[in-house]
């Protein structure tokens, strides 16, 4: 098992998508946090609360560690490289375990980097204005193991959307359209037939929630991680099954 997921980090870190990544991370979250303290009042600068919501511009290596988790399966079915893979390593619960412990891993890195980005941002701007500076307060600190967590829950459930579609753009197409309208209409449809309770179960409601950053109509902290890894279980068991069955040529 070290081995096959040596050999998926290295997949990952050789691609020039790898580098994209990374710059993208860097630039949407040194944005985001120069632009929140850049547009708040000098008093609201020295607030804990202002100081969270910099490391929650760290948030967005989420959606990264997402796409990054589908394209790392996807990408193996779109150029065939999955035939010597899985001759490789012919057992295919394993190759998904080592993606998927790659992929966790490059989303925790991935959060790391929009956190050390943040802070950064954030340190200097503050310094500069000469406010009190919180960053490496306790509540600062939760909130950052939180977006740790929601970052490599994001990376995994990507890599079961992955296994279990297999096409990259259905399953990159597929899913951002799930997350930006499906999921808001369903919440609609559901409050509209009185059954409004149901909506936090939904996947990325329940991500959502998973992240810390709360949000109203959604499920409590660790009951939005224990549905996420419900989803992610059984959407991954689907897949993986699918995979298993999967005449590979």
């Amino acid at each position: 098992m070290t081995a096959l997921l040596q050999s998926e980090l290295l997949k990952i870190r050789t691609t020039r998508g790898w580098y994209v990544y990374l710059g993208i991370l860097v630039l949407l979250v040194g944005a985001a946090a120069a632009g929140e303290v850049g547009t708040a009042d000098n008093p609201e600068r020295s607030t804990v609360e202002l100081q969270v919501r910099l490391i929650d511009a760290a948030g967005i290596s989420a959606l990264l560690a997402l796409i990054l988790g589908i394209t790392v399966i996807t990408t193996e079915f779109r150029h065939g490289t999955i035939t010597p893979t899985l001759l490789a390593s012919p057992h295919r619960e394993q190759v998904v375990g080592g993606k998927a412990i790659a992929s966790g891993s490059v989303a925790v890195f991935f959060a790391l980097v929009g956190l050390l980005v943040a802070v950064v941002v954030g340190a200097v701007w503050l310094q500069v204005v000469g406010a009190d500076i919180h960053l490496f307060g306790g509540d600062v600190g939760g909130q950052a193991l939180q977006v740790i967590l929601s970052a490599a829950l994001w990376g995994l459930i990507g890599i079961a959307i992955g296994v279990l579609v297999q096409s990259q753009v259905a399953a990159l197409v597929g899913t951002l359209v799930w997350l930006f309208l499906v999921e808001t209409i369903l919440v609609g449809i559901f409050g509209l037939l009185d059954i409004d309770g149901l909506a936090p179960y939904l996947p990325f409601q329940a991500l959502d929630a998973a992240d810390g950053t709360g949000g109203e109509n959604l499920l409590s902290y660790w009951a939005g991680v224990g549905v996420s890894l419900a989803w992610i279980a059984a959407v991954g068991a689907a897949g993986t099954e699918r995979l298993r069955r999967r005449d590979i040529t």
